[in-house]
């Protein structure tokens, strides 16, 4: 009885193992009784989703490689595709400046999402190393908000900011400053005209939460954990320009910095946090 007790422990243990990811070995498996049978299919189970997760791995690395690949193989042409634009623009009729304007609008996005796929697949490969060089935050969130005051103006938005100036985590200003554009752009893009956008920090003794709050469409109930997905795009942004990038980069960079985001649904509108670890 204690031997057979003896032997469920081990094949629950075993068990656990699998559950956690971790390798299955036996030093004793020989034998035609039913445990001694069960071990060696555990193992052999191991050895199994070992073999795949690395096939997996190996495809995945695979993938990110092509991604890169086909990303930096179409910055010459558009760069030169851009140049011609350009050139016909001086040189077109007037009435052909609307069909070159469509052609350049179109130039525009795929040069973005040629510069987003780069930047995903650097993170994602872990390229890109966080460097905490700054720790004055406040410069750098000013500067995420000077990148979208262009846009923001287009739109008479009033873009409010609510922190103080001597808040200060160690940062990579130019991850997080792109992190944060990307959290802002997103708040531009589905803002009324005449709307509202507040970016508000505050600190304690364990996280610096930085918080972007707009007063636009919203998401839905069951998206506000699906927004950070990679290409995924709400419910609500129909007609609306974007790849489903930004949102899944800012989390991506946020993460490596050590923190990570929640999105809360607000009547009317979205709040997105940042959360970064510690005060310094």
């Amino acid at each position: 009885m204690f031997h057979r007790r003896k032997e469920m422990e081990e094949l629950s243990v075993a068990l656990e193992k699998l559950i956690n990811g971790e390798a299955v070995t036996f030093s004793q498996k020989t034998g035609d009784t039913l445990p001694s049978k069960v071990r060696g299919q555990l193992e052999r189970l191991s050895g199994m989703i070992a073999y795949r997760e690395q096939q997996m791995a190996s495809e995945k690395e695979q993938i990110k490689s092509l991604i890169s690949d086909i990303a930096h193989q179409l910055r010459t042409p558009l760069a030169n595709a851009e140049c011609y634009l350009e050139l016909l623009a001086e040189i077109c009729r007037e009435d052909q400046k609307e069909y070159l304007r469509a052609i350049a609008e179109s130039e525009q996005k795929i040069r973005f999402l040629t510069e987003a796929f780069i930047k995903m697949s650097r993170l994602e490969s872990r390229i890109i190393q966080i460097k905490k060089e700054s720790p004055f935050l406040y410069r750098t969130v000013l500067g995420s908000i000077l990148q979208i005051q262009k846009t923001a103006e287009q739109k008479q938005l009033d873009v409010e900011l609510d922190m103080e100036e001597t808040i200060e985590v160690w940062h990579d200003p130019n991850w997080l400053g792109e992190a944060l554009y990307n959290l802002l752009d997103n708040s531009v893009k589905y803002s009324p005209v005449g709307g509202k956008i507040r970016i508000r920090a505050k600190q304690d003794e364990m996280y610096t939460r930085i918080l972007v709050r707009d007063y636009g469409t919203g998401i839905l109930a069951e998206e506000e954990n699906r927004i950070f997905q990679r290409f995924y795009r709400g419910q609500k942004a129909d007609g609306q320009p974007g790849f489903g990038l930004g949102l899944y980069l800012a989390r991506e960079i946020v993460q490596m910095h050590g923190g990570f985001l929640k999105a809360t649904r607000k009547q009317p509108g979205l709040e997105v946090a940042v959360f970064l670890p510690g005060k310094n």
